[in-house]
């Protein structure tokens, strides 16, 4: 049975993710939120810890932008080789996307509560290289289920709350993404027996 992955984001420092890589992050979402900084000086912090990961580590760059452009040129300013586009965009966006960002994997996130939700799975199947779907209760699972089921892509589930680890464990997505949210809400130890926990499944 394959290994679970993965991926911790809101790291806001490279010392704190230095230490996700430690826990054993296979990849670092670089969430443009996670500063209080806006603009360019943010986006070169995003690049000093993307640069700073080991190559087994891939930086993922979070965004809420709905177009190739801008998508590109933050993917561009935080080195990132990879993005989660927080957002629906537009099927037309994804040729052009694809071509700027040369190869670079995108995953595209939707809300598994949403009442279109399995028409987006089915649009962007053909379309994205994996999908988020953010677990925000337990009431959320059923629906993560069938679009993993559905999608038939590799599927990343994001938790906020760590006591859903072990139902959403058993749904075997490709990854799961400890979502960190709010400045300084970065736990070491909390990381460590999270990350423990995973590894028994």
């Amino acid at each position: 049975m394959p290994r679970l992955r993965l991926m911790i984001s809101g790291i806001a420092s490279r010392e704190q993710a230095g230490m996700a890589v430690a826990a054993g992050a296979d990849a670092i979402g670089l969430d443009p939120t996670a500063f209080p900084q806006a603009g360019p000086e943010g986006s070169e912090m995003l690049a000093a810890i993307a640069l700073g990961l080991p190559p087994a580590v891939t930086p993922v760059l979070i965004t809420p932008a709905l177009t190739a452009g801008t998508v590109a040129q933050q993917v561009d300013a935080s080195a990132a080789l990879a993005v989660r586009l927080a957002r629906p965009i537009a099927a037309g966006e994804y040729p052009g996307l694809k071509r700027i960002i040369r190869g670079r994997k995108i995953i595209q996130s939707i809300d598994p509560g949403g009442t279109d939700a399995e028409v987006l799975v089915e649009a962007y199947a053909s379309l994205a290289d994996a999908l988020h779907l953010h677990v925000g209760s337990g009431d959320d699972l059923s629906a993560c289920r069938r679009m993993i089921e559905l999608a038939g892509l590799p599927c990343f589930l994001g938790l906020t709350e760590p006591a859903l680890l072990p139902a959403a464990a058993a749904l075997r997505p490709y990854a799961i993404d400890l979502q960190l949210t709010g400045v300084g809400n970065f736990d070491a130890p909390a990381l460590g027996r999270f990350t423990a926990m995973l590894a028994a499944f």
